[in-house]
């Protein structure tokens, strides 16, 4: 079994409070703790590209609630970058249907546990998966006796 160290991404809008409300949660997960989390809006990272920090990222972590420009061009890298993204919403303030239509799924959370329970969910179920920054494609449909 690999359990490979993955580098998560967070896009966000900085109209939010990130700090608490997906940095703390996140980092407070035991699940979370083993793999290299990428927050944009920290001092070892706010003089780096996006592009660059987002170059190294396995997965990405879109939080959909209040966009503004900057989140829009990090989305818009992420998808070009063709790695999985997980995308979230607070369910309290919703997100604006145009990103429905990019991302497909997406998931609404109520709190910050809510919100720390997918994203472990999301990096525990690509953990395997991931190999030298590519996702394994190989699907196992059954097994020859």
């Amino acid at each position: 079994m690999n359990n490979q160290k993955l580098k998560v991404y967070f896009v966000h809008s900085r109209r939010i409070d990130f700090n608490n409300d997906i940095y703390l949660p996140v980092l407070r997960s035991n699940i979370l703790s083993k793999h290299t989390l990428i927050f944009p809006e920290t001092e070892a990272n706010k003089d780096t590209y996006y592009k660059d920090l987002m170059a190294k990222a396995d997965l990405f972590v879109v939080d959909l609630t209040n966009p503004d420009t900057g989140f829009n061009l990090e989305l818009k890298e992420a998808i070009v970058l063709k790695k999985p993204i997980l995308a979230l919403a607070k369910k309290s303030i919703g997100y604006e249907e145009k990103y429905q239509k990019l991302l497909k799924n997406v998931i609404g959370y109520s709190n910050s546990q809510e919100l720390a329970y997918y994203v472990e969910t999301f990096v525990q179920s690509y953990k395997d998966k991931i190999h030298d920054g590519k996702v394994d494609s190989t699907i196992v449909l059954g097994v020859l006796n």
